[in-house]
């Protein structure tokens, strides 16, 4: 993968790059094989559903303290690769186990129990690899090539997601996710040599964990982050794989369509993403970040109003660049505020505050869209005064306001 030709973004040292390449392809996957999931799931209705990314989420959130203590002691390429390993061997069991049962609710909850606890220690490391392979004031570049990166392949996987549910259900998807992911283990065999070893902790593991506690939440820029991600993951992350599928449903879609409309929420990050990348997040990070809330508040608006799939289609972007606006700002601020050797350990606390949200939001928001006085198109109405009202109360924060990238 080439980097850009900009005399700031050279700096990126060329083993970010390799990594990017394993991490996009191996998104490819995970977007497959979490789309193909969400599509099986609401086959058995939206509370169903609901119930089992429930499941995914819940040993997520139990061991993820843990996950990103692991990756602090041991190292996050270690645990990367060890986390990797294992996700091949399930996806790839995944074949025959459906070709021989189907694919029942029972096979679901297992599935979901067991990415999600293999998500514990995977997304910790995974997510703390940019800040240790560049400069700080490197991160948001970073991330944005990240994201830019991401995009192209969440449209290609959203899409080839829909076409393979639509041939062969969850088994071409399993099939296609494992393939993505022994990818990424020849990527993390070769930088093996390239990334500094951790510093061995010299307290225990418990110990370690309570530092990285009292580290993320001691810093108040840390602890309003961290309150505001937890908010939005709540309301923005039950999208792709809850809501997205049922909406898609409610409208007599297929698959294939509904996967493009979970793509056109990826096409608006992308879009800003690909302006972070090649001039610079916006200054007064805070801020804008929560302008991207708000934006993300009228594409869902025009999800719960808009019949046409065209119309759709356009709401789902402009939520897109909203969330990618708000994501493309607070992230780069987070990594940021902590050093370098908590960063697994930050992660772990951002995906355990964000999971924590997705336990109680998935199966609150799939029971209402059963019900006949609210339905999908009221829950997608709902979410919208939530991020707008969201938004609004991270503009009064002084300490997010007045926040810069250093």
């Amino acid at each position: 993968m080439t980097p850009p030709t900009e005399s700031d973004t050279q700096r990126i040292p060329v083993r970010y790059w390799i990594w990017l390449f394993g991490a996009a392809v191996s998104l490819l996957g995970d977007l497959t094989m979490s789309f193909a999931i969400g599509w099986s799931a609401t086959r058995h209705g939206g509370s169903v559903a609901g119930l089992i990314l429930l499941l995914a989420a819940a040993p997520r959130a139990i061991l993820l303290l843990v996950g990103g203590a692991v990756g602090d002691r041991y190292g996050a390429p270690r645990v990367l690769l060890a986390s990797c390993t294992a996700m091949f061997l399930v996806t790839g069991a995944l074949v025959p186990a459906t070709l021989a049962v189907g694919e029942p609710v029972w096979l679901l909850v297992i599935l979901a129990i067991v990415v999600g606890s293999i998500d514990a220690f995977f997304l910790p490391s995974s997510r703390s690899m940019p800040r240790l392979l560049v400069p700080p004031e490197q991160v948001p570049r970073a991330l944005a090539s990240f994201q830019v990166t991401g995009v192209v392949f969440a449209v290609t996987g959203t899409a080839i997601g829909g076409v393979l549910v639509s041939w062969a259900g969850l088994r071409a998807a399993g099939g296609f996710d494992a393939l993505t992911f022994g990818v990424m283990i020849i990527v993390l065999i070769v930088l093996r040599k390239t990334i500094a070893p951790s510093k061995r902790m010299p307290t225990g593991m418990l110990r370690s964990i309570g530092t990285g506690i009292r580290v993320a939440f001691g810093n108040p820029l840390t602890r309003a982050l961290l309150i505001t991600m937890t908010v939005a993951a709540g309301l923005l992350m039950p999208l792709d794989g809850l809501l997205f599928p049922l909406l898609a449903r409610d409208h007599g879609w297929d698959a294939a369509t509904a996967g493009l409309l979970v793509a056109s929420r990826s096409l608006g990050v992308g879009v800003i993403a690909l302006r972070i990348l090649m001039w610079g997040a916006f200054p007064r990070p805070g801020v804008v970040a929560a302008l991207g809330l708000l934006l993300a508040a009228v594409g869902l608006l025009g999800l719960s109003v808009f019949d046409p799939l065209p119309l759709t289609f356009a709401a789902g972007v402009v939520s897109g660049i909203g969330v990618g606006t708000f994501t493309g700002h607070v992230l780069p601020l987070l990594m940021n505020s902590v050093e370098r050797e908590f960063q697994s350990r930050l992660q772990s606390i951002v995906v355990l505050c964000q999971n924590i949200a997705l336990m109680v939001m998935n199966p609150l928001l799939g029971g209402l869209a059963d019900v006949d006085t609210v339905g999908i198109t009221g829950v997608c109405l709902g979410i919208a005064v939530l991020a707008a009202v969201a938004g609004c109360v991270v503009l009064t924060r002084p300490v997010v306001r007045a926040a810069t990238v250093s």
